[in-house]
């Protein structure tokens, strides 16, 4: 039996939608505290968030693209 599966295609990255850990936390502190976001990178392994390409590790610091996280959040399903 064979399934059709559609191909989402990422969008290209870009530097405007990268931002430090703690950037991302300041502009979206409306939806997230310092705690959840704490949580989600110490779970990335376990949760996805790493799988989902959204976390980047560069010189020992942590970015997020954005667009990444944002479909990574929204596939979150209590």
């Amino acid at each position: 039996m064979q399934t059709n599966q559609a191909t989402i295609e990422m969008p290209a990255a870009t530097l405007d939608s990268i931002l430090s850990l703690e950037n991302f936390q300041k502009k979206h502190a409306d939806k997230f505290t310092t705690g959840q976001l704490t949580w989600f990178m110490r779970n990335r392994e376990h949760n996805g968030l790493s799988e989902s390409g959204a976390v980047i590790l560069s010189a020992r610091k942590f970015y997020i693209d954005e667009n990444l996280f944002t479909q990574w959040f929204a596939s979150q399903k209590a």
